[in-house]
């Protein structure tokens, strides 16, 4: 029997959107979608949470997370009974580099939705109790994520490759220590210095030819500014091995990582096939060796993950305590990568990402997505375009070469969240030093 062979049936083109900029300062991406329904909108303010006060640190995100339990001209909690009978959905993220807020409507309700909209963004109530609601919230969120070993060992690594005296080191929505320190006072502050359309862009992708109702973003105006930041500077680059105790722990979660290059560097698309090659496939090296192989662990994940300015590369998943200092030598020992890419190696990476770019934006939301995160990164909506066309260019050699360039030996960090009674001598035997680290500090 002959099988046919598999092939791509067409390229993929990411929608190109119309750019129009309001008098406000409010730039506007309009990505018209035929059949979608949904419309999803966005906002991207250039907001940077170094901009908060050292010892009220998760004033944004509390201040965005509040910011629709009511307005100045329907207080109580009504604007959110006129979204919700409008069938409309509001979300948003305080960022460590921006925030997004946004929302999604059925198109037809999209104009009365977009006035809403306008009014949360204008005149937020921020009423004493909504705001001491929001803040006990994070405060359990923080010792959630503390008492789990995912996000603690996450904590951990960010820390250690930013530097806790950074901003980008340290909890992006706070500490109960500084959370405790927010007033409905502060949100106000945050609101009117920071919610503002100037330099701002608003994102909306569904079924609308006609982009006329987004004129209503028009109403909105500030007289605050944007905070933008430049990177933390990196630290000194030498290795380093922390874990994050957690007694008694039959399981160890290992994240692998560093700061690399950003999405509009030249080794960008080298980048992003070698890291699918190692670590980023079911098929990939480290996968194929600890959860096929080996059987350590359920899969072991990670790649080259693009942010504003740089990027960063992780490796990361879960194992058993008793061979988690075995899974970390293992680890490290594959990222040298001793032997290059071949070719079949990067052909499949390849017809991955290119393969599963329509499956990634097939709805509004996903283009939306996509298109705030270029937007925040000061990209054109055409760069996803261009970074595919970039991807069938690549050579094994290339990747081999980039990824070598990139993950050096010995410029690593490693975080495990474990049980460190037996780590800690696991680890030494196999020549690496590793130290307690507690989060809490």
């Amino acid at each position: 029997m002959i099988r046919p062979d598999v092939t791509l049936s067409q390229a993929w083109h990411f929608p190109t959107p119309t750019v129009m900029s309001l008098p406000t300062g409010l730039t506007v991406w309009h990505v018209h979608l035929p059949g979608q329904h949904l419309a999803t909108f966005e906002l991207v303010l250039p907001v940077a949470l170094a901009a908060e006060p050292r010892d009220r640190e998760g004033l944004g995100t509390v201040a965005l997370h509040a910011i629709d339990e009511g307005t100045v001209s329907h207080p109580d909690g009504r604007i959110g009974e006129l979204l919700e009978g409008q069938g409309a959905t509001l979300h948003g993220t305080a960022r460590l580099r921006y925030t997004t807020f946004g929302g999604q409507a059925p198109i037809r309700r999209l104009p009365e939705v977009l006035r809403l909209f306008v009014e949360v963004l204008a005149e937020p109530e921020y009423a004493e109790r909504d705001v001491a609601h929001h803040i006990e919230a994070q405060v359990a969120a923080y010792d959630s994520k503390l008492a789990s070993p995912g996000p603690s060992a996450r904590l951990a690594l960010r820390r250690e490759l930013y530097g806790a005296e950074h901003r980008e080191g340290r909890p992006a929505a706070g500490t109960p220590a500084t959370l405790g320190q927010l007033t409905a006072a502060d949100a106000h502050a945050w609101h009117r210095r920071h919610f503002t359309p100037d330099g701002a862009v608003l994102l909306v992708a569904g079924d609308l030819p006609d982009p006329a109702p987004l004129s209503r973003l028009a109403d909105w105006v500030g007289p605050g500014r944007g905070s933008g930041s430049t990177p933390a500077p990196a630290p000194d680059g030498r290795s380093r091995i922390v874990v994050v105790d957690r007694p008694g722990s039959v399981q160890a979660t290992i994240l692998i990582g560093r700061r690399s290059v950003p999405r509009s560097h030249e080794r960008w698309p080298a980048l992003r096939l070698a890291g699918h090659a190692v670590v980023g496939a079911f098929a990939s090296r480290l996968n194929l060796e600890l959860r096929e192989r080996l059987g350590y662990s359920y899969g072991i994940g990670g790649g080259f993950s693009p942010g504003v300015g740089e990027s960063q590369f992780t490796v990361g998943g879960s194992v058993r305590t008793e061979v988690a200092a075995d899974a970390v030598a293992r680890l490290l020992d594959g990222l040298e990568l001793r032997d290059p890419f071949t070719a079949a190696e990067i052909d499949d990476a390849r017809r991955y990402l290119v393969g599963v770019a329509p499956l990634a934006n097939e709805t509004s939301a996903d283009i939306v997505g996509q298109a705030s995160a270029l937007a925040a990164a000061g990209l054109d909506a055409g760069y996803m375009n261009r970074h595919f066309a970039d991807l069938g260019e690549v050579t094994p050699a290339q990747a081999t070469e980039a990824f070598r360039e990139e993950v050096r030996p010995g410029t690593l960090t490693v975080a495990v969240a474990g049980a460190a009674e037996e780590l800690l001598p696991a680890l030494a035997a196999r020549g690496l030093a590793a130290e307690v680290v507690d989060l809490r500090d």
